[in-house]
């Protein structure tokens, strides 16, 4: 038994290792190789990696319930990561309930949206890329769920977003999913400087960012306790696509039904919500987030609930029962009640994966039995007009997203501007040094005209 628990630093390690180990295979063949590569070495590689990764995290999970004797729980150290002056990123990782609830889980998924991607998108042009991806995406996955501090939490935030901007945009050779990927980017962009802030000022004000260390933030001011947990907050509510940051997640189904289930029914769209269960002692020091917390998540839920029953789209429909579901859990979060939000999510993930996969034969079937689109009753029971027009406002989703991009258009007015400049500058550049190139072409190598 004892041997086995010398296992869990191992396995730890290979969760994380084994599938990023696999993308950087799959792409030095591919970069090496004169030939194509084919779908079955990255599916070999990249099957065999998460299959690893798998069996890694149920050890962990087994160990960390005590099946081996002692429960092996807390701290798992690998020293220093990154050290620049008095700043130190620790290479650390945290084993604890929600860490392994939220690996198994995520590595289940994974796994079984590989297998399900074999079939479905066999001889796709894109295939071996959707592996790569997925790969990645494992990596960060599991990176997020064992981080031990909030710098290496980070780093798979980072991975997570980068990998399903890329799957949003996977058929990239049309346009709404290449303009879908952006707005997502663009959406984790501006919501990530929230983490970013947070962990510098965590790391000024208790010296550390370890998760460990933040029950300390009790010690702090309310004021700035506050402060931090509200940058926490607004980089959940990006990645979990809660009001006001809604509108990615309907316009990310221009992905792959794979990755759709995989990223926006199980795993990705809950990050946000098991970013602030390992944050949980910042806020429950900061009372009044945690009350926005729970507004934003109700009000999330009465959104994306009228918006879904008026939907026309199969995955439209599911992704608004998605936010619905997943403001719910932001609600049952920021009023402590943690331990019922694990197991929504769980029960919630496994739920959706699978509506998400079976949601192209539901439609088939849906077409061959001649089904329609009812309008929901009970909009019209009571208060005719006052229900149509609550009605045409959630068949157009309350116009949020021409809102935001009215909010934004200065900003990309400029950044359209800059652009222009830019190019004008290079062209100059450009311009002057061939005019510079043809002089000297012009000239004899002893200074006369040749």
């Amino acid at each position: 038994m004892s041997a086995l628990r010398d296992l869990v630093p191992g396995c730890l390690v290979a969760t994380i290792a084994a599938p990023a180990a696999a993308v950087v295979c799959v792409a030095l063949i591919a970069l090496v190789s004169r030939e194509r590569t084919t779908e079955r070495v990255a599916l070999v590689l990249v099957g065999i990696a998460l299959a690893v990764s798998l069996a890694a995290s149920a050890i962990v999970a087994l160990a960390a319930c005590g099946l081996f004797g002692e429960a092996v729980t807390g701290e798992v150290d690998f020293g220093a990561w990154l050290s620049v002056g008095s700043y130190e990123v620790p290479a650390v990782l945290l084993v604890d309930t929600p860490a392994v609830v939220f690996s198994l889980l995520a590595a289940a998924l994974t796994a079984l949206v590989a297998r399900f991607s074999k079939t479905y998108l066999h001889r796709e042009p894109g295939f071996v890329r959707f592996y790569v991806l997925l790969g990645m995406f494992a990596a960060g996955t599991q990176l997020v769920a064992f981080a031990g501090a909030l710098d290496l939490m980070f780093a798979g935030w980072e991975l997570l977003g980068w990998s399903s901007a890329l799957f949003i945009g996977f058929f990239h050779e049309r346009a709404e999913p290449a303009r879908s990927s952006v707005r997502a980017f663009t959406t984790y962009r501006i919501c990530d400087i929230g983490f970013l802030l947070a962990i510098v000022a965590t790391h000024e004000l208790i010296g550390s960012t370890r998760i460990a260390a933040l029950p300390a933030a009790a010690l702090l001011p309310t004021s700035v306790t506050t402060a931090i947990a509200a940058m926490f907050l607004f980089s959940a509510l990006g990645k979990s696509a809660q009001l006001p940051f809604s509108g990615w997640l309907p316009r990310a189904m221009e992905g792959p039904t794979p990755s759709s289930a995989l990223f926006y029914g199980g795993v990705s769209v809950h990050a946000g919500l098991y970013l602030l269960l390992r944050v949980w002692p910042m806020l429950e020091a900061a009372p009044a987030v945690e009350f926005v917390g729970v507004a934003i998540g109700l009000s999330t839920a009465v959104y994306a609930t009228l918006v879904a029953r008026t939907n026309s789209d199969a995955k439209g429909t599911l992704a608004h029962a998605t936010l619905a579901q997943v403001g719910l859990m932001l609600a049952e979060i920021c009023a402590g009640y943690r331990e019922l939000a694990l197991l929504h999510l769980t029960g919630h993930a496994l739920l959706r994966v699978w509506q998400y996969l079976r949601a192209p034969n539901a439609i088939h079937d849906a077409h061959r039995i001649g089904h329609e689109h009812v309008v929901p009753s009970f909009l019209f029971r009571s208060r005719p007009h006052l229900a149509k027009r609550l009605y045409a406002a959630a068949l157009h989703r309350w116009r949020l997203d021409e809102r935001l991009d009215r909010a934004i258009a200065p900003v990309l007015w400029l950044a359209r501007k800059i652009d222009v400049v830019e190019r004008r500058l290079a062209a100059f550049v450009h311009a002057g040094d061939d005019s510079r190139t043809n002089d000297r072409r012009g000239q004899d190598p002893r200074g006369g005209a040749s």
